[in-house]
């Protein structure tokens, strides 16, 4: 079903959708934690997903109240993020990783973040959906799910919405700067893509140690964005050439 976008972004709707995801995120975990009382490791698994994902949503709602809304192309693609599936997870940890001010602290988060983003977007649909595999093989969601994770995936899920309600409820939406406005024109395709690459990740947690009193989230993925990832170049060759 084709999805309706004929609705107005303005600060009193993105209010109203900050309130209403953070709401849906915190019912959604109590129904993974239930599940995951039953031992339904792949349905609290998958819950756990969403409820990570509406958490981002609310942030995204959040900080989205900072920016120019009286560009249309902006508000467009705002829409699009909002049914982003790695944007919603991402930004869903943004709180969670600065609720620190002690840099060690940031990284240890970062880099926890990193390892987790990179495997809830390949096990969210493993673990819901039954599928094929080249060797002729079924997927099951119900064998594929480890309870380790399933119960790992609920703390986690229940962190980044701790966190960003704690964001949210203490802080006013930052006014966006020029790498905010430049990040929301990239094509989506084109960031997932990015955000696969171990390399962009490697230069994420290096420009967070470097500057993390100062770190812009948008500032740090357009540069990577314009001096590697259009270029063909890889940071980790620069950093090893050194």
């Amino acid at each position: 079903m084709k999805k309706v976008r004929n609705y107005d972004i303005n600060n009193e709707l993105l209010k109203k959708y900050e309130l209403a995801a953070i709401a849906n995120a915190e019912e959604i975990l109590n129904d993974a934690k239930a599940l995951l009382a039953r031992k339904s490791y792949a349905r609290s698994y998958f819950l756990s997903v969403a409820s990570i994902e509406e958490t981002g949503k609310a942030f995204m709602a959040f900080s989205s109240r900072g920016r120019n809304l009286s560009n249309d192309g902006l508000k467009k693609k705002l829409q699009k993020m909002f049914e982003d599936h790695p944007q919603k997870i991402i930004y869903a940890f943004y709180s969670w990783i600065f609720a620190s001010s002690k840099i060690e602290e940031i990284k240890k988060s970062a880099l926890n973040a990193v390892d987790i983003i990179t495997h809830l977007q390949s096990g969210r649909e493993a673990s819901m959906y039954v599928d094929a595999y080249p060797d002729g093989s079924i997927r099951i969601p119900s064998k594929e799910a480890r309870p380790v994770a399933a119960i790992d995936l609920v703390k986690i899920a229940e962190n980044c919405l701790h966190h960003t309600k704690e964001y949210v409820k203490s802080n006013l939406p930052k006014s966006t700067s020029s790498f905010d406005d430049k990040l929301l024109c990239i094509r989506i395709e084109k960031l997932q893509e990015m955000y696969k690459r171990k390399d962009f990740w490697e230069f994420f947690l290096a420009r967070l140690k470097t500057d993390a009193s100062n770190f812009n989230y948008s500032k740090a993925v357009v540069t990577y964005y314009d001096a590697y990832f259009c270029k063909k170049k890889l940071f980790s060759t620069k950093k090893t050439n050194k």
